[in-house]
């Protein structure tokens, strides 16, 4: 299992490397005909590039969020990172939400009884 994981870990790194890559050759191509196109209003050059890195900023949030919870519930975090970041359109993210797995914590149907109240059906369980 510990290799499995680290194979995952290195997919997401490579294919994150791979499209930071392509984001950075794209610039690089575009950046001549930029000049053109916005020429001396770069008003709007500064709200896309703001744009972008809210995009990316809030990109880094889901991925550190789907991290931090896939692992708290067991579950492989760096295979719902990749899915999440890499399915367009936040259907990953809506997808993760559908589909994590549920932790059930005994609630205590009183202080001095041993008795446990069911979290969903609010049904008391004798331990």
């Amino acid at each position: 299992m510990k290799n499995r994981i680290g194979l995952e870990k290195w997919i997401f790194w490579l294919l994150t490397a791979i499209v930071v890559m392509g984001f950075g050759t794209f610039f690089v191509v575009m950046a001549p005909s930029i000049k053109e196109v916005f020429e001396d209003d770069y008003g709007w050059l500064t709200v896309i590039a703001g744009l972008m890195l809210l995009y990316f900023a809030l990109n880094v949030l889901i991925a550190v969020f789907i991290y931090k919870d896939a692992s708290r519930r067991k579950m492989n975090p760096w295979l719902w990172m990749l899915a999440v970041i890499y399915i367009p359109n936040f259907i990953g993210l809506l997808l993760y939400l559908f589909t994590r797995r549920r932790q059930h914590t005994p609630v205590p149907a009183d202080p001095g009884s041993n008795l446990v109240k069911c979290p969903h059906c609010g049904n008391l369980i004798h331990p």
